[in-house]
């Protein structure tokens, strides 16, 4: 038997909102749990006896709320959880908090807490789900892949809070933290599909990285990297960044041979330095190609619907019993208003089947090129169908 639920709470205090989801949730018993919601509700959850429901959770904050089957919780005081049951699969959570600012060991800790804690220490999982703080998001991937290769597809999102202002946490069933790695390992008993994509598109202008290092952007072309962004956008931006800089970003140019076509893993300017510098929310490399990337409103606000359908349309009679969803919490900043229409969207591209969204800082996923990636100002979707692939 398998089965999602979700549920939510817009209460105040911790009993209130173990009230409400316990008036939800009943007492039935899960195999998993995934639990997001505002930080200021996030910081409550250690008060709550959630191992009643189950043994294994992931979670923390999301930038303004979060979105469910049930509507859209953009307000301080909203958390939502979605449950699997599923009585033939496995699934597993570990954490560890980031000493030393040493992500990789933590990386390490957190996965193999939650690979014995899911029964199967030494079977590779069918996917991984991450949430780290901004800023660890390349580090936490690279680790995942040392420990199981590059071919476990690898999902999540960082966790976030309204204005990049630090007040961002992560959960693990037991404790909230501020600079952990929380992990958890799936083992579904049905299958699964998954979608890693933004909602952007090229311009006409490019050039080759010249001189980086990390998340710091110093030259495009041999010229300041500030210099040759203000050339592309024809304008130059001052402050507000992020709000300025969401509708376009820059595209970091992945060659996609199987299909000869190129891949763009976006990358949010977040501050323009004296030195001629941009700061971005993802690492680019040294001699890899950047394009200046555009969106538009309604082209984020259908993208995540499309991303469903697509997911939807490789399982077996492409039958969903719901899915989580990872939508960027810069993107949900500038069309806040309009996440109605993005809510219609999934719920019929997923006929109304079960689903939790969360707005993060950084979206990790398994991009067409089949490598786990961290990108900013992107969807990622994994859909659970109603039965196993192989039957």
């Amino acid at each position: 038997m398998f089965e999602i639920k979700t549920a939510y709470s817009k209460a105040d205090t911790a009993a209130e909102i173990w009230q409400d989801l316990q008036q939800q949730l009943d007492e039935q018993h899960f195999q998993f749990g995934l639990i997001m919601g505002h930080h200021s509700r996030i910081s409550l959850l250690g008060e709550l006896p959630l191992c009643r429901y189950s043994e294994q959770w992931l979670g923390g904050s999301s930038c303004l709320g979060v979105m469910t089957d049930q509507g859209v919780f953009l307000q301080q005081d909203t958390v939502a959880v979605l449950m699997i049951k599923d009585q033939g699969g496995y699934y597993g959570s570990g954490s560890a908090v980031i000493e030393n600012s040493d992500t990789s060991k933590a990386t390490t800790e957190a996965l193999l807490k939650a690979l014995q804690q899911a029964g199967r220490p030494y079977q590779v999982p069918e996917l991984v789900w991450c949430m780290q703080p901004p800023g660890t998001e390349e580090a936490v991937l690279l680790q995942i892949e040392q420990v199981l290769g590059k071919k476990v597809p690898v999902y999540g999102g960082s966790s976030a809070d309204d204005d990049v202002s630090g007040h961002w946490l992560q959960f693990d069933g037991h404790g909230i933290h501020q600079q952990a790695v929380v992990i958890a390992v799936f083992y579904p008993s049905v299958a699964i599909s998954h979608f890693f994509h933004s909602g952007y598109i090229p311009t006409e202008h490019k050039g080759k990285v010249t001189k980086a290092e990390g998340r710091l952007l110093q030259e495009i072309d041999h010229q300041p990297a500030v210099e040759v962004y203000s050339r592309w956008l024809n304008r130059r931006i001052n402050n507000n960044y992020m709000q300025e800089t969401t509708l376009s970003p820059l595209g970091a140019v992945i060659t996609q041979e199987q299909l000869d076509l190129p891949l763009y893993v976006l990358s949010l300017p977040t501050n323009f330095l004296s030195d001629g510098s941009i700061e971005l929310f993802a690492e680019v490399q040294q001699g890899q190609e950047l394009c200046l990337m555009t969106s538009e409103v309604p082209r984020l606000l259908s993208r995540t619907g499309t991303m469903c359908e697509c997911a939807r349309s490789v399982l077996p009679q492409q039958r969903v019993s719901g899915g989580i969803i990872i939508f960027c919490g810069a993107c949900l900043l500038s069309i806040k208003d309009q996440m109605s229409f993005v809510h219609d969207n999934v719920r019929v591209a997923l006929d109304g089947a079960p689903f939790l969204i969360a707005f993060t800082f950084g979206e990790q996923g398994y991009a067409v090129d089949q490598t786990n990636r961290h990108g900013n100002l992107m969807y990622a979707t994994v859909l659970f169908g109603e039965t196993d692939a192989q039957r």
